[in-house]
């Protein structure tokens, strides 16, 4: 591989060691292969592979969809390590280096130090640095596939439709199988199906299987089309014509009828026993299963096999079960097996799937002489599993929904919840087995709700309060009705039975069942307001007074098989029950309960699951009434150590989560650098298996993260900064953030809206699963404590182009982000937190002493990403205006400092004005002193640097929308100094160009009064602003001249102000007054007598410099010429041009020397008006 090839695309390897993107056909690069070693390791421990079937539909589905199961018998850290390789995405897959770092294999592997490739320049051993990062996620977007099905399954598709084809063409042309002789006598109503075997001279339905089985392998796998479509015969939905019921006279019938075996098929039991096994797909027969789906001669056999052993079911005839108990196996087996969902579904709609299993299983339930048989438990076990199996089938997803399936699936699903309930509802306790089975079926309905769309799963769970309340009702009864001990009492028979298999009883499936329609599942967000529902209902009952329920699953904690799931159950409800959050911190054995469960004193069959979910439950009862349940005070430093020694990064996870929660009561626990830095590290880059929702909306690394805030903030610990940002969890922690976030590599400028009204959305929104808005909060305030603490670091990422942090950073403001964010759960809360942290850590660069070319490589990072723009929206549409200060600080910097920053101002305001000019014209008159200066100063340099026409925004700020100038009237009269200095500022840059302004100051009462009002500040800064827009004012004054003679006492009084800038200013106004007709007031006041004074004498150059320019214009009026000439102005100046000859030739003359021989000149009598 070179930096030409950096991603691959061609398949090769074993079908059973392929990872997800090379069975997707996605570019793949060597993660590939560690996916392949984690198989490998898998296999030699287990023995067997982690996704094993010789189906290769299901095989995809397994390596796409399923997760690992892991035996009880693995160590838990030989498990994380193959649970990072076995991560199915492949950028949170363990990777180099961070692979060699796992505790599993470190210091175990020698690195071979060899020369990187002349082309990559980086060792695969090693992290990509960021532009080849780049360059490497540029190479697998345009190498990825254009389809969205992979052609390995097309092309297997392809060839099991045509062996099919030839299958069927082969049985046409032979002879036609021989129907029965007898016919079966069924009940009224049924239609009588011909049975169909083989003649014993041809090859059988198995022989052709077989045959098309043998004939095809990996290697002849053409490219292809799907199979075809399915027929449209339709299948009777509830079976209510097929089954009726049993008569009258057929319920007194013996229990076992003669079975005529003279007439009984000799080969049917061997038949259905290799039917059952080609349902089940072996090495050798890869297709098996499909290719039965694709006979029709095999789905008329099963649908005449249910429809007339059946009739003989329903007449308590043992006959019927040995006939159709093959075939419900044989079904199960199939439905289990294929995952192909259009070829499956056509073969269930043909076969009358799953009307039939349904009417079997009412009319067996309303049967009680049936229920007496004593084949019945068999029998309705078989039937279960078919039906568990039916509801397990893909093409019950809207997401792979097939034809009418999901119609279908609904209709069957409101049936069985009927006939479960009737079940439930019956007193009777000889049926435990048919309960548990029906229960269990149950559970899989709710998994398979869960994955469909919030109209389906939201009707389905909201008619368990309704319409199906029995099915929830019963669930309850049984899970407060007294059980059987766990344990064999003192003097009674040992019954050995493992733990597993108790946990296939009743109450295990009950409490499994309550789990399943309480927790949300992970990703689905479909079914969570109607689950939150049931959780309420719950929480009522767990609530009420002298309600048993309570006490039923408190006391189930420390019960080895039921203790996961009653813990679900209780965490669902108290997340939506305050109440009863209460209850359970004052019940003194749920605490005792919990407590021990985190300890490892109560033995549970899923110890880490459940250790997890305690410690989730205990951090929402923290959260929930802000104080420590008794007994939670002396569990700090046991939680401590499960969060440094435990290698579950579920585990790490939930404890962090919970030792956030301690150190905010005020808990304390002694954790030490050179343990949690390790832990932290290794939880954020070993793959997240998330399982469980944490408290109260959070994230997975939440938890994490807020505690590492609380670590770094301890007092005393200012050495512990340098210790995180120096070690290699800084650098994982901000790629973990980043991958979370889905930031996109290369984000074009130009793809973002300068308008939020309809801003571009992301292509893919931020996992809140692993990072929540309060997260990211949170890790932007630990950014801020490290940088505040270690100011140059900040620096060294931001100069870095392309970094992680700054990518992260300029990210985050942008409108796509802020929209994810604003609808994100509780989002709207954090927004204006994770704002205010960004502009704050950007805000560094200019607050330090900071290398020029450093902060020019900055500025045109944020110049690039268009950061001004995103400031001006933030403020506009997402921050109150209590909190704009610092933004708008940080956008002046920007604007301030960068000519292509105030471009982007200026277009932003242009692109939505009534929106953002009524932000700024209520940013400006606001109780923000800091706020307006900034705003005032940003105004002043747009009208100082751009053409007049961007500025008639400015203009309409000023006026207002009723054109009174209140606005511009408040700013002069404000009583903040740098407020009224940087007003008279911008009149004085508007004033160069604007002639509405000036017509205002001739128009508008009182107006002008306010602006020669400043010459007379205390403030020396209001009165150096205000000299230099009145100055401007003078200049081509026109109309407005003869207004300006109010002026002249306060700027001949200016002319002796201790500050060189306002002498100046006041000098340069005085002489833009003499050709606008104010001769006689000038004189009056002496002005040329101190013009002249100040051009010979003022200390400063830039003040004589002024003073000889406005005598130059002054000079013009002919009674100032004559005062000039009575005052020997040209003797005076003579000699201040002598001392200017007179200096060293090394010194350079001042840019006064000409002005002063230009005015002499002028002076002289030929010159004279």
């Amino acid at each position: 591989m070179s930096t030409n090839t950096m991603v691959l695309t061609s398949i090769k390897g074993t079908p059973l060691y392929m990872s997800p993107e090379l069975v997707e056909e996605r570019p793949y690069d060597h993660t590939a292969d560690l996916w392949s070693v984690g198989c490998i390791l898998y296999e030699l421990a287990v023995g067997t592979p982690p996704f094993y079937t010789t189906s290769i539909f299901q095989l995809v589905n397994l390596i796409l969809k399923d997760p690992v199961r892991w035996p009880p018998t693995i160590s838990p850290c030989f498990k994380n390590f193959l649970q990072g390789l076995l991560t199915k995405d492949p950028r949170q897959r363990l990777s180099w280096p961070d692979l060699l770092y796992h505790p599993f294999i470190a210091g175990r592997v020698t690195i071979i130090t060899e020369p990187a490739g002349p082309d990559l320049g980086t060792p695969f051993t090693s992290r990509l640095p960021p532009e080849l990062q780049v360059l490497k996620d540029q190479q697998a977007h345009l190498l990825a596939p254009k389809g969205n099905r992979s052609r390995i399954l097309r092309q297997a598709c392809k060839h099991m439709a045509e062996e099919a084809k030839q299958k069927q063409k082969h049985q046409n042309t032979g002879p036609a199988l021989e129907q029965e002789d007898r016919t079966v006598n069924v009940v009224s109503g049924m239609t009588p199906l011909p049975r169909l075997r083989a003649a014993p001279q041809e090859p059988g339905l198995l022989a052709g299987v077989m045959a098309s089985e043998m004939k095809s392998s990996w290697t002849e796998l053409g490219a292809g089309e799907a199979p075809p479509a399915p027929r449209e015969n339709q299948h009777t939905q509830d079976g209510e014509q097929t089954f009726p019921g049993p008569r009258p006279e057929a319920a007194g019938q013996p229990t076992t009828d003669v079975v005529d075996l003279e007439n009984e098929e000799l080969d049917s039991d061997d038949e259905w026993r290799h039917l059952l096994e080609a349902s089940k797909p072996t090495p050798i027969q890869l297709k098996a299963p499909l290719t039965l789906l694709c006979n029709p001669d095999f789905c008329q056999r099963i649908q005449s096999q249910l429809q007339e052993a059946g009739g003989q079911i329903l007449k308590g005839k043992l006959e019927g079960a040995s006939h159709i108990l093959p075939a419900l196996r044989v079904l199960s087996s199939l439905l289990s097996s294929c995952s192909d969902s259009v070829p499956l579904y056509s073969f269930c709609r043909e076969a009358g799937l799953p009307g039939l299993l349904l009417s079997l299983f009412r009319h067996s339930q309303e049967s009680s002489s049936i229920q007496q048989q004593c084949w019945y438990g068999t029998f309705s076990r078989d039937l279960m599993a078919v039906i568990q199996a039916y509801f397990a089938c893909t093409f019950n997803l809207e997401r792979s929904q097939t034809d009418d399936s999901l119609p279908v699936f609904q209709e069957a699903a409101s049936l069985f919840l009927d006939m479960l309930g009737k079940l439930l509802s019956q007193p009777d306790d000889s049926r435990q087995t048919l309960r548990r089975d029906s229960v269990m079926c149950f559970t899989v309905l709710c998994e398979a709700m869960d994955g469909n769309s919030c109209t389906i799963s939201k009707a389905f769970y909201s008619s368990l309060l309704t319409t199906q309340r029995a099915v929830l009702d019963g669930l309850l009864h049984g899970l407060t009705t007294p059980q059987p001990p766990l344990h064999t009492p003192p003097g009674a028979p040992q019954v050995s039975q493992p733990l597993r298999e108790q946990g296939e009883d009743l109450p295990g499936a009950i409490s499994s069942a309550l789990a399943a329609i309480c927790i949300a599942p992970l990703g689905l967000p479909g079914c969570w307001e109607a689950k939150e529902q049931i959780s309420r209902h719950l929480a009522d009952q767990l609530t009420e007074d002298n309600n048993q329920l309570r006490p039923s699953l408190v006391s189930g904690l420390q019960h080895p098989i039921l203790c996961l799931h009653l813990l679900k159950v209780l965490y669902s409800c108290c997340h939506v029950s305050e109440h009863l959050c209460r209850l359970l911190g004052q019940e003194p054995l749920a605490l005792e309960s919990l407590l021990m469960l985190v300890q490892g004193k109560v033995k549970v069959v899923d110890w880490e699951e459940s250790t997890e979910v305690t410690l989730y439950l205990l951090s929402l009862l923290v959260l929930r009434l802000q104080d420590l349940p008794p007994g939670m005070q002396e569990l700090g430093s046991e939680i401590a150590a499960l969060f440094t020694r435990s290698h579950v990064v579920s585990l790490v996870s939930a404890a962090a989560c919970l030792l956030g929660q301690l150190g905010q009561q005020g808990v304390t626990f002694d954790l030490q650098p050179v343990e949690w830095i390790p832990a932290t590290t290794h939880a954020l880059s070993a793959p997240a298996e998330v399982r469980l929702t944490p408290p109260d909306g959070c994230g997975f690394y939440d938890g994490l993260l807020i505690l590492l805030l609380q670590l770094l903030t301890q007092q005393g610990k200012a050495s512990l900064i340098w210790d995180v940002v120096s070690s290699e969890m800084w650098t994982v922690l901000w790629h973990r953030f980043f991958m979370a976030l889905r930031l996109p590599k290369e984000v074009s400028t130009q793809e973002e809206e300068l308008s939020l009204s309809s801003p571009r959305r992301s292509s893919s929104e931020p996992d809140w699963m692993l990072i929540s808005p309060q997260g990211v909060a949170a890790l932007l305030s630990v950014a801020v404590v490290t940088f505040t603490q270690e100011p140059q670091l900040c620096l060294s990422h931001l100069s870095q182009r392309g970094s992680s942090l700054m990518s992260t950073l300029k990210h985050l403001l942008s409108p796509s982000f802020l929209q994810q964010l604003g609808h994100a759960p509780h989002g709207s809360e954090f927004l204006p937190v994770v704002v205010l942290s960004v502009c704050q850590l950007l805000c560094f660069p200019f607050a330090l002493d900071v290398d020029a070319d450093l902060l020019v490589g900055i500025l045109a990072d944020l110049t690039d990403s268009e950061v001004t723009a995103y400031l001006l929206q933030v403020c506009c549409y997402h921050l109150p205006l209590s909190q704009v200060e610092l933004p708008i600080s940080l956008l002046t910097h920007l604007a301030l400092r960068d000519l292509t920053c105030l471009n982007q101002f200026v277009n932003t305001v242009a692109a939505s004005p009534r929106t953002i000019v009524s932000f700024l014209s209520v940013a400006l008159l606001g109780d923000q002193p800091l706020l307006t200066s900034d705003l005032l100063s940003l105004l002043a340099h747009t009208a100082r640097v751009l053409s007049p026409s961007h500025l008639s925004f400015i203009q309409e700020l000023l006026a207002g929308s009723d054109e009174s100038y209140r606005p511009l009237r408040s700013l002069l009269g404000h009583p903040d100094n740098s407020v009224r200095a940087r007003t008279y500022g911008l009149l004085g840059h508007l004033l160069q160009h604007s002639v509405a302004l000036r017509g205002a100051l001739q128009s508008q009462a009182g107006l002008l009064n306010l602006l020669l009002l400043g010459l007379g500040d205390k403030d020396p800064a209001v009165r150096r602003s205000a000299s230099f827009a009145v100055g401007n004012t003078a200049y081509q004054a026109g109309p407005l001249g003869p207004a300006l003679a109010a002026a002249v006492p306060s700027m001949t009084q200016l002319l002796g102000d201790p500050q060189a800038g306002i002498r100046r200013n006041a000098v340069s106004a005085l002489g833009n007054l003499g050709p606008e007709g104010l001769g006689e007031e000038l004189l009056q006041y002496e002005v040329p007598q101190r013009l002249l004074e100040m051009a010979c004498r003022d200390p400063q150059p830039d003040v004589k410099e002024a003073a000889l320019i406005a005598l130059r214009s002054l000079r013009q009026e002919p009674s100032i010429h004559q005062v000039l000439v009575s005052l020997g102005a040209s003797e005076k100046l003579a000699l201040l041009s002598l001392g200017n000859q007179l200096l060293p030739h090394s010194s350079p003359r001042p840019a006064s020397a000409k002005h002063c021989r230009k005015l002499i000149h002028l002076l002289r009598p030929t010159h004279s008006t």
